[in-house]
């Protein structure tokens, strides 16, 4: 059978953006995530993102989205219903987008049955190592959410 797996995107270092990399923490030990859900950090590697599709029934990824929100806002999307807006300058080979790795895991044939992407809108992405008051007070309700998705 299949493992599911939450996958969190993002950079440690650059306040908001480091969302997902929290959530994935909090959720290590959690008894209500289901024990055959997989905690991937992928933070800054599109080739970690693009391996933790392969032969999943089920692919949460975590990561700050710029949606026009209020800072600490969380909605669940459909890759479907995404569209990237970042500029890539191709400088590293660690670089990437989530939508160009889900389209290159689609073109390989290896990709997970189901796809989800909790985007939550950051305040500040500027570099620092703490994440904004509007998200930090936020973060077991983020939990929560990655948990009602495997339930």
């Amino acid at each position: 059978m299949a493992r599911d797996a939450v996958v969190a995107l993002g950079h440690p270092w650059r306040g908001d953006d480091g969302v997902g990399l929290r959530v994935l923490e909090r959720l290590k030990g959690d008894s209500r995530l289901p024990p055959d859900v997989d905690l991937i950090d992928a933070a800054g590697s599109s080739m970690t993102a693009l391996h933790s599709l392969s032969g999943r029934r089920k692919v949460l990824f975590i990561d700050c989205a710029s949606m026009g929100e209020k800072p600490g806002t969380c909605r669940c999307f459909l890759p479907s219903e995404v569209r990237s807006q970042k500029v890539m300058p191709r400088l590293s080979l660690h670089e990437g987008d989530l939508m160009e790795t889900l389209e290159s895991a689609k073109a390989l044939g290896d990709t997970a049955q189901e796809v989800v992407i909790l985007g939550i809108e950051p305040q500040s992405v500027e570099m620092g190592a703490a994440l904004s008051p509007a998200l930090e007070g936020r973060l077991d309700e983020y939990v929560s959410r990655v948990i009602a998705e495997f339930s």
